[in-house]
């Protein structure tokens, strides 16, 4: 733990009765000033401290976000080393990515409550207000990035089983999505460095809908409305374990366990279908029938002709459109 981390613990500890700064300086072998510096950054994070002559300093309350600290209390994962941010940032995708092109071990993640320039698949914009969890994990894979076409997939079946252990009943939708009824709850985008044979590093970056907010988005659904106390940095470990478990899945079982895993989550399975491209031209139209051995999405067109897709937007022929 940092000496900020140690400083935090000890006011934990001292509940509301508070702990004074000499107290603190000497416990932790460092000066007032720097309890004072390291008070300042927990403040500046999200935790209420307050002063109280002759108390000290008192942890008084802790503000509803992703901060690192919290969310690593709620880990079940042993798998994450480095968490950062907690506010608000232009795209986590972005800074994993500038972390991992910096050296950023395995199991680092950059967390906020809210992004000002996020991305969705295909260059789409991604609507990242306040009352959100966007979380961008740093992986480094051993596998080629030909063996990497089920981690999106993978990675929204651990999703969907991190949120079941929480009494919650999402489905998925190939192939990034993660629904509760029918409306969409987290999308995931996958970005990565890689040569032919070797996968450098995978950035996997999952928007999660938690709090409905005043606006609510179109087609959107929302943690909250089905627990209401639902918390940012419990959204965030969700999704942490999640991504966890979807990618363990796929390193150790292959994609027979991520097909699996999937299977009893897929939401298009045995539905008529159109899967069309970014400009909206049809590359398949009929009866959704599970992933393939490479997570692409299979689709029997009839007399025989079953095709398997990589990536599109998929159009339900019976029951409208979901959310993409």
């Amino acid at each position: 733990m940092s000496r900020r981390d140690d400083v935090l613990e000890a006011l934990r500890a001292a509940g509301g009765t508070g702990v004074s700064g000499t107290v603190l300086a000497a416990e932790l072998g460092v000066s007032r000033m720097a309890v004072s510096k390291h008070v300042r950054t927990l403040r500046e994070a999200g935790y209420e401290i307050v002063s109280r002559p002759g108390a000290g300093y008192a942890l008084v309350n802790v503000a509803d976000a992703p901060i690192p600290a919290e969310v690593a209390r709620l880990l079940s994962s042993a798998m994450w080393v480095r968490l950062e941010g907690g506010g608000q940032t232009v795209s986590t995708n972005t800074d994993a990515a500038t972390l991992a092109r910096s050296g950023a071990p395995h199991g680092t993640a950059v967390l906020a409550d809210r992004q000002t320039g996020g991305r969705g698949r295909l260059g789409r914009r991604w609507e990242s207000p306040a009352g959100g969890v966007y979380v961008s994990a740093v992986l480094r894979p051993p596998l080629a990035p030909s063996a990497l076409g089920g981690l999106s997939i993978a990675v929204a079946a651990g999703i969907a089983g991190a949120l079941r252990e929480q009494g919650i009943a999402p489905a998925v939708k190939w192939p990034n999505d993660v629904l509760l009824g029918q409306g969409k709850l987290a999308g995931i985008l996958l970005e990565m460095a890689a040569e032919t044979d070797r996968t450098e590093w995978v950035v996997v970056g999952v928007g999660l809908n938690v709090k409905r907010p005043a606006a609510p988005l179109p087609g959107a659904a929302y943690l909250a409305d089905e627990v209401p106390d639902f918390g940012l940095a419990r959204g965030a470990a969700i999704v942490l374990d999640g991504i966890a478990a979807g990618y363990q899945m796929l390193i150790e079982g292959g994609m027979d366990a991520v097909a699996a895993a999937f299977e009893p989550l897929d939401v298009l399975r045995g539905r008529e279908v159109r899967v069309s491209d970014v400009s909206g031209a049809e590359r398949a139209r009929g009866i959704a029938s599970g992933i393939d051995g490479d997570g692409r999405l299979r689709v029997d067109c009839g007399s025989g002709a079953v095709v398997a897709l990589a990536a599109g937007d998929v159009t339900l022929g019976d029951a409208g459109r979901f959310n993409t």
